[in-house]
């Protein structure tokens, strides 16, 4: 699937709540504080495996690999589940168990953490990567080419990227939601609607287009208008019913019962 926002400038980080190592208090952390510099946040839950077999041990081999470089580093508990289980005392406790001597940000806003919304994160562990300029060269799960990125990043000035272009239409009429992938393409969600239940019957994406992550975001972008809307949702398809178990970032818009 294919979340992120790759090649588009980085929005800034919405998140008040910091601290350091220690777990006192800082001033919130600017991206536009460090301009001119690669910028690396590290999004993780206390309570995620990942975080801590492969996120954590990843991003203290960064810091080492680039620890003579403009580059700085900051750390998000980005929390969209469990939310008293990662609470706000688990940063320092994770700061201490790694040594990280970062700025750690709570991010647990509802019905998503912001840093989830603005730069579509997939979950946790997710490392995001800004160049020099503000633009995301990196914005997922997988850690693995994350040194190259940042070496690149270091070393070269992308081309300046063009905003999104995907729009979303809702049609009632039709019971279907519409969505322009603003490169020709275009998609659709179907639904079946009772009451302020809308029951998910079937996606569409051009089958020539197949394998590029056209269906995760023309879920991501549905999701968002039906939130928008007021309306919860009952997967009924077989994409949107295993989309929606994974993605459980929107379980607050699965209807009850």
């Amino acid at each position: 699937m294919q979340f992120g926002i790759k090649g588009q400038p980085a929005p800034e980080l919405r998140i008040t709540d910091w601290v350091d190592r220690h777990g006192q208090p800082l001033a919130p952390f600017r991206l536009s504080e460090h301009a001119g510099k690669v910028r690396v946040i590290y999004c993780f839950q206390a309570w995620c495996p990942g975080c801590h077999s492969h996120g954590f041990p990843t991003l203290q081999s960064l810091i080492t690999e680039f620890k003579d470089q403009p580059v700085v580093f900051a750390v998000v508990q980005s929390v969209f589940e469990g939310h008293r289980e990662n609470g706000p005392e688990k940063r320092a406790e994770n700061a201490e168990l790694y040594q990280l001597d970062l700025p750690f940000g709570q991010d647990d806003g509802l019905p998503r953490p912001t840093i989830m919304s603005d730069y579509r994160t997939g979950g946790t562990p997710w490392f995001i990567v800004i160049d020099r300029n503000g633009v995301v060269v990196a914005n997922n799960y997988r850690p693995e080419n994350l040194a190259a990125t940042i070496s690149a990043a270091l070393d070269s000035t992308p081309a300046e990227p063009s905003p999104s272009r995907i729009t979303v239409s809702h049609n009632p009429a039709h019971q279907r939601f519409e969505v322009d992938f603003g490169d020709g393409a275009s998609g659709q969600l179907i639904y079946r609607k009772e009451g302020q239940t809308l029951y998910l019957t079937h996606t569409e994406v051009p089958a020539n287009r197949r394998g590029e992550g056209l269906g995760a975001i023309l879920m991501e972008h549905c999701l968002e208008a039906i939130e928008k809307l007021g309306y919860k949702v009952v997967p009924v398809c077989s994409y949107t019913r295993v989309y929606l178990i994974r993605a459980k970032r929107w379980a607050h818009l699965l209807a009850k019962g």
